[in-house]
């Protein structure tokens, strides 16, 4: 028996979620009349742009699990186990934005601005969470049917 709801939709949330925020910086430093944009292919000083390694292998891995995982429904406790390491890795590429944040922003004289972009992945994870739990549940009822019988 193969249930499959609502996690699959969370789950498309988070990948528009990661796909919106790799177009987007989620960060600009200002040091004077320069600023530095910081996000996952807009990255660097205007007019000298490039694509943040890290952020955009992060998102792109983040946004190909999540694909994966709505797909794997006829594994449940795969999808389980998928969905927790995509909540694990986008922790970690929040933590390395709040790090990098942190460095440019204690050097004299930069200002940080953060974008309401950044929100993206903490919003992704909620909904990665929510799908998780959905598949808790669906579990659940699943264990309580073969007992049943």
């Amino acid at each position: 028996m193969v249930l499959q709801r609502i996690q699959s939709v969370y789950l498309l949330i988070a990948v528009i979620l990661m796909v919106v925020f790799a177009f987007f910086p989620a960060l600009s430093f200002h040091l004077g009349d320069k600023t530095v944009l910081y996000g996952a292919l807009e990255s660097g000083r205007a007019g000298n742009m490039h694509i943040n390694a890290l952020l955009f292998t992060l998102t792109l891995l983040i946004t190909f699990l999540a694909i994966i995982d709505i797909f794997l429904f006829k594994n449940l406790q795969r999808q389980m186990t998928v969905c927790f390491v995509n909540i694990i890795i986008a922790l970690a590429m929040i933590i390395a934005i709040c790090i990098q944040a942190f460095v440019v922003g204690n050097r004299e004289g930069w200002t940080v601005s953060w974008q309401w972009y950044a929100l993206l992945p903490v919003f992704a994870i909620i909904f990665m969470m929510l799908a998780h739990k959905a598949m808790s549940r669906d579990k659940k009822k699943l264990l309580d049917a073969d007992r049943l019988r």
